[in-house]
């Protein structure tokens, strides 16, 4: 049984985590290609993988399995949003004056300006649907370790290089950017129900698949 403060330590880790993907991706694209920096995001899903952090998009998926309870969901939420939120900011005064915080403020800014309920809506439910492909991947125990990681960058690379939104990353760039606002958090609500609606569609599309298979055996 573990915890509700070790819960909410696991999914501040998480939310840590991504940020430090986020951090990667931004160095990567300042001196280097997009494509590279866009499969090194994945660093922040492999750590949370690996060392079984309390990512919110990572578990939101399974929500009617009933794995985890809705105050699970919440203390994710919360504990993502402050482990992203505080690297954010550690990187936003650390690193302002670099060009990672140039790219990452005018892709924030035109985030926010662009935003479009339906297309970030639509751009969340994508992101929502590889961010789950990576973790079971990650969960297919039938394949070995170096082929799991290897799809866990092929489905997180893809959404970052479609430029597809995640909630818990674009609570890190908004906060490197400092450009939090009201429109910033309606942004990250409909992009956190776009990756949540993304991640059950593909549970719920495997699970029937599942009981067919069984069915037929």
């Amino acid at each position: 049984m573990i915890t509700t403060s070790k819960k909410i330590f696991l999914s501040i880790l998480a939310g840590a985590a991504i940020a430090f993907g986020g951090l990667t991706y931004l160095f990567l694209k300042s001196v280097t290609s997009v494509i590279l920096a866009s499969f090194c995001f994945s660093i922040g899903l492999i750590i949370v993988l690996v060392f079984s952090l309390w990512l919110f998009t990572g578990k939101i998926g399974y929500a009617f399995d009933k794995e985890f309870s809705v105050l699970d969901f919440i203390i994710m939420f919360f504990g993502n949003f402050l482990g992203a939120v505080t690297i954010g900011y550690i990187a936003y005064f650390v690193l302002k004056d670099t060009n990672m915080y140039v790219i990452n403020l005018n892709t924030s800014i035109s985030k926010l300006d662009n935003f479009n309920f339906v297309n970030l809506l639509l751009s969340g439910i994508a992101c929502g649907g590889f961010v789950y492909a990576a973790v079971e991947a990650y969960k297919f125990k039938k394949l070995n370790i170096i082929l799991r990681i290897i799809l866990v960058v092929a489905f997180i690379g893809t959404f970052v290089y479609l430029s597809l939104n995640h909630c818990v990353a674009n609570m890190f760039y908004f906060s490197f950017a400092s450009c939090w606002s009201f429109k910033a958090l309606l942004f990250i609500l409909v992009n956190t129900l776009g990756n949540s609606i993304g991640a059950i569609i593909l549970n719920i599309i495997k699970n029937l698949v599942v009981n067919l298979v069984n069915k037929k055996q």
